[in-house]
């Protein structure tokens, strides 16, 4: 291991703190673990003043920055939905097909641990008790370094399995030699949710909150080609303490640990206005998607019944799904992000968008491969594509139902009638097709813009839905896919409410049975979330409770939609066949065929192993080609393995034919890299 100086710097603004301050404390690789530079030493800097630890907290992130790439091949490459091209590297194919060994570019601990040893040095010498009058200056910096630290570990764990587990920062031979021993990754998980347990209880809500630094917004450089500039959010370059809790708990199968973490993060974030906490980006689906993308079919085979102008009108003045991935400061939902330099000489760079076939450090936008679609960050293309969508992907985009609405029921209540085809998922326009000698390539827009996505809205509200249907709620996770867990789900709910005479008694009929009031019943499958589950979102998660109605509503400025909506359109209208026991049942019974279980009659477990197959669904096509398909699932799997509902072993048995088109046989327990 080399230990590199750490030195103490001035004010130089905040490009460069992000992009030029990096303090490095740990091993270069595992292989050196017993080795050092004796020409190297440590020099501590104190972080006993106020401006200190803004230069750590950037130095981190910088830290980020290396790990970005890595990170992202890791999820993504070992994941269901890309595929390399002959064009690429040998490091990226054998990640995919999970044969990388110790030489692989992309598979070095070293990284992960390069970021938690920086934690772990301003952890253990912050001075957390300065403050300017009143206010605590260092408690949101604090609550952000333990988050990184949590969220990196959790990260490890999800690619290595057991590792060693390093909570102090390590600067001597001696430590260096100690830190061998590898610790159950349940371990690891469950001591860094005690961390940030204990900075719960010590803070309120406003001092765990990401810092902002004062700023929204800041240039950090212009690109090489063109006049386009690169912006950065500082507050978005951050972990919020709660969505990682969350995440740590939902690893762990503490389900409701978890949904009360992203409760309280969703709470606070649109109570105190700091960020738009819904996912209202939706774009009706267009027929000209089929003139640019290799996803969707002919124009001239959709429905006879289909009016683009009027299913458009509906979405009028609603921003589109594709905000979310802009070439700004705050694209769309987006929670967290690592903002990757503007061009070699002013940081760190990332692969990621050449692998993809965007030339984002080219200097020549004339050269560019013209593609059919047209996004808002042209960048500069090239015919050189080492990763594409994968069959898997494609098929599952393009046989998706799309819910169109066709014309108005002239009655009360005043409604649209919805029907269905399978014309695909409307996020799959962001695969573009080549043009002219190009017409081979394949473009997948996400990677183009430099920005490395960790958050977004919709991953919390996902991963929300996850959890509560893990805690026994299927009906109010299908919630988050069709309509949006805000204080008009209260219509969706099934209702049995029965006829009282004029002294308040229950109206009887012939046989003593009690009668039900049909003007006031939702009893058909029209409605679906039972009162368990509005209990549920009333009490122990009381997003519909009556003190939160002013934050979960829908409204001008706050608009909750089910997330499903993204891709297939009209799925929340009560009218809409995209209801939860047409598409649960449906579910379940190509789990029993897929997987020969010989289901003939279904059970609750059932419904919440079919729901949790839906996320797994909606993940692929709302996350795709973001850099989280391996974690998901294989936290999805060990979901699986836990309930053991068909199988002791199920999960392992789900995975694998998951990635039966990477390397069959891949379990839960064979799905790691080398260590080294």
């Amino acid at each position: 291991m080399m230990l590199t100086k750490v030195y103490r710097r001035q004010p130089i603004g905040l490009f460069l703190m992000i992009y030029s301050l990096f303090f490095s404390m740990m091993l270069t690789s595992c292989d050196d673990m017993l080795e050092s530079d004796g020409s190297r030493q440590l020099f501590n800097p104190a972080l006993d003043q106020k401006t200190d630890s803004v230069f750590y907290a950037y130095g981190i992130m910088q830290a980020m920055q290396q790990l970005a790439d890595q990170y992202y091949y890791q999820n993504e490459l070992r994941g269901d939905l890309v595929t390399t091209t002959d064009r690429a590297s040998v490091h990226l194919r054998n990640l995919g097909k999970f044969t990388a060994d110790a030489t692989n570019m992309y598979d070095s601990v070293y990284l992960y641990y390069k970021v938690i040893n920086n934690c772990n040095y301003y952890l253990a010498h912050r001075d957390t008790t300065l403050a300017t009058g009143a206010q605590n200056v260092v408690c949101n910096e604090y609550c952000a370094v333990a988050s990184f630290r949590a969220w990196t570990y959790l990260q490890l764990i999800r690619q290595y399995g057991n590792v060693p587990y390093i909570t102090e920062p390590v600067t001597t031979i001696a430590q260096i030699n100690a830190n061998t021993t590898m610790t159950p990754y349940e371990t690891i998980l469950a001591g860094e949710a005690q961390q940030l347990e204990a900075l719960k209880a010590r803070y309120n809500d406003e001092q765990i909150a990401v810092p902002t630094f004062g700023l929204d917004s800041r240039d950090v450089g212009a690109l090489n080609w063109g006049s386009q500039n690169k912006f950065i959010n500082p507050r978005k370059c951050f972990v919020p303490l709660n969505v990682v809790l969350g995440d740590i708990y939902l690893e762990l199968g503490e389900y409701e640990k978890a949904a009360v973490c992203y409760y309280q993060y969703l709470r606070f974030a649109g109570l105190n206005g700091t960020s738009n906490i819904s996912v209202n980006y939706v774009k009706g689906m267009s027929t000209s998607y089929s003139m640019y993308s290799p996803i969707f079919r002919d124009f001239t085979e959709w429905p006879v019944d289909y009016n683009e102008g009027k299913n458009n009108s509906l979405y009028m003045g609603a921003p589109s799904w594709i905000n979310s991935f802009q070439h700004t400061s705050s694209p769309g939902d987006v929670i967290t992000y690592i903002p990757m330099a503007v061009n070699y000489t002013m940081g760190k760079t990332t692969d990621i968008p050449a692998a993809y076939g965007y030339n984002y450090y080219g200097t020549e936008r004339t050269s560019a491969v013209e593609t059919k679609g047209q996004f808002p960050f042209s960048c500069p293309k090239m015919e050189t594509i080492q990763i594409v969508p994968s069959q898997a992907y494609c098929d599952s985009a393009r046989h998706a139902q799309y819910y169109y609405y066709t014309e108005q029921v002239k009655v009360s209540p005043f409604n649209w009638i919805v029907k269905n085809e399978p014309l695909g998922d409307a996020r799959a326009y962001l695969i573009s097709q080549g043009e002219g000698d190009y017409t081979d390539c394949v473009y997948a827009y996400k990677p183009s813009t430099a920005y490395i996505t960790l958050y977004r809205n919709a991953t919390v509200w996902l991963h929300l839905a996850e959890a509560i249907n893990r805690m026994g709620y299927p009906d109010a996770a299908f919630a988050v896919l069709k309509n949006g867990i805000h204080s008009d789900l209260a219509n969706y709910r099934y209702l049995e409410v029965y006829q009282k005479d004029e002294a308040g008694n229950d109206v009887l009929d012939e046989q003593g049975n009690k009668v039900l009031d049909m003007t006031q019943s939702h009893i058909d499958d029209k409605y679906y979330l039972t009162p368990e589950s509005y209990e549920l979102l009333t009490t122990r998660l009381p997003f519909l409770a009556q003190e939160n109605s002013d934050i979960f509503k829908n409204g001008a400025t706050k608009s909750f939609i089910g997330i499903h909506f993204h891709g297939a359109g009209a799925v929340e209208d009560l009218y809409s066949s995209y209801r939860y026991a047409t598409v649960l049942h449906a579910k379940i019974a190509d789990i029993s065929d897929k997987f020969n279980l010989g289901l003939t009659s279904y059970i609750k477990e059932d419904y919440i192993n079919a729901m949790e197959d839906l996320l797994c669904d909606e993940y692929a096509m709302e996350f795709a080609f973001e850099g989280t398909r391996y974690s998901d699932l294989r936290r999805l799997a060990l979901h699986k393995n836990r309930a053991a509902r068909y199988a002791p072993n199920f999960g392992d048995i789900w995975l694998s034919s998951k990635l039966q088109n990477n390397a069959p046989g891949i379990t839960t327990q064979n799905c790691y890299l080398p260590y080294k």
